[in-house]
This record gives structure tokens, C-alpha cells and sequence, in this order.
């Protein structure tokens, strides 16, 4: 009889859990009893930068090390004082970096035969057609050098939500092509990733001062998105 009991009940137990719905999580696989349809999509638009980051580095030497902090702080105010000249009242000027290090000679590695500082600047502008002015009044100013110039968008995010829509757009038409190539039904949406790519950027690196005007031709931004995607097919 007591054999008999356990049985049944192995018996409801297995009926049980045959019949329990599967319901699909982010975080869990998707079972191998349904068939599925993976397909990734990408998108990229372009975008016109409305922001503008100019990065310049102050350099000085000296024997001493007083000397050499007092020496670069008079060249970089040299510097701030030109760009100020140019800034807008939206324009952002700070320091990003300084740092004091001793320079040693090749056959002395013990004791410092100077010292070297260096400033970062970097002023961040919303005048996009006043680029080349701002390089200019550095050089002119003979305190500083052009360390880095990079283009961005105050609308990223904005921007970014629509690249991904249009990600998940691709995915999905390319899912039904390829249903529909397979003789098959496309179904509910089992799973889907999002991965953002990087900040989009347009990068001039130690571009050269000049003393005349220096002209910039600005590009367009490139912002990316893509998914991936898992459909259920019958």
C-alpha cells in the first residue's frame, strides 16, 4: 500500500511539473525545447558636434624645482589670459592635470640634474567656428602647445536612444526575412541585450601651432548601437 502511495505521488509530481509554463527571464536560457531565432542588429547615425574640448600643455624646466612650479605657473597664466580673450560666456576654462617629476641624466640615475612641470589646460566651447582662434591666441601667447582637440554632442544620450531604436528596427526586419526564407513563424521575443559602444568622438592629437590662422573642418559624430536579439519560431 505504501509502495503504492509513493507511486501515485511520483506520479503527480512529474505531471506537475510537465505542465508548468516557462516563463522567459533576462538573466535565464532560453530551453532547448524551443526553437529559436538569434539575429543581431546594428545602427549608426551621424551627427553634427556642438561641443568643442581643446586640450593645451604648459612645459617648463629648471634646475630647481621652486624654480621650475613658479616658471610654469607664469606661462600658464600667460596662456589663460589669451583664451580668455576669446572665450564665450558658455565657455569653460580649467586645469585637468599638473604634475613635477626630476630629470635625470643618463650616467646619474640617482641624483636629479632638474626639474620639469607640466600644465594641462583644457577649455571646453560651444563656439564651434572659433576653433582656430583659440589655437592661434596659444600660439601666439608662446606659453603653451595643443595637446588634444575633440568634437562632441550635448545630445548624446538623445542620440544614442535613437541608434539603439533603430538597432532593434534592423534586428527585427532581419528576423522576418529570415523566417520567412525558413518557412517558419516568427514569434514573441524571447530575449534581447543591448551594448552601448563608446562615447563617439572626433580626435586631433598634438596638432601643430600656427601663427596664422588656423582653419579646422569639423566632422561629423558617428553614434552606434547594437542588440542582439532571440526570437521564438514555430
Amino acid at each position: 500500500m505504501r509502495r503504492q502511495l509513493l507511486t501515485n505521488l511520483a506520479i503527480l509530481v512529474t505531471t506537475f511539473l510537465v505542465v508548468l509554463p516557462w516563463e522567459a527571464r533576462a538573466d535565464d536560457p532560453v530551453p532547448q525545447t524551443i526553437a529559436t531565432l538569434e539575429v543581431i542588429g546594428r545602427a549608426a547615425i551621424s551627427v553634427k558636434p556642438d561641443v568643442a574640448l581643446i586640450a593645451f600643455t604648459v612645459e617648463t624646466n629648471a634646475r630647481q624645482a621652486s624654480e621650475a612650479v613658479s616658471g610654469n605657473a607664469q606661462q600658464t597664466e600667460t596662456l589663460l589670459n589669451a583664451l580668455r580673450k576669446v572665450m564665450g560666456s558658455d565657455d569653460k576654462l580649467q586645469t585637468t592635470s599638473f604634475n613635477l617629476q626630476p630629470v635625470f641624466e643618463k650616467d646619474d640615475r640617482l641624483r636629479p640634474s632638474g626639474y620639469r612641470v607640466g600644465n594641462r589646460v583644457t577649455i571646453e566651447t560651444v563656439q564651434m567656428g572659433k576653433i582656430g582662434d583659440f589655437i592661434d591666441a596659444a600660439a601666439a601667447s608662446g606659453a603653451g602647445k595643443i595637446n588634444n582637440l575633440q568634437f562632441r554632442t550635448t545630445r548624446e544620450a538623445e542620440y544614442r536612444s535613437e541608434a539603439a531604436l533603430l538597432a532593434v528596427e534592423q534586428a527585427r526586419a532581419d528576423a522576418q526575412k529570415l523566417a520567412h526564407a525558413a518557412v517558419v513563424a516568427l514569434g514573441r521575443v524571447l530575449r534581447i541585450r543591448y551594448t552601448p559602444h563608446g562615447a563617439p568622438g572626433v580626435y586631433y592629437e598634438k596638432t601643430a601651432l600656427a601663427m596664422s590662422h588656423t582653419p579646422i573642418e569639423i566632422g561629423d559624430l558617428t553614434i552606434e548601437a547594437e542588440v542582439n536579439m532571440v526570437f521564438e519560431i514555430d
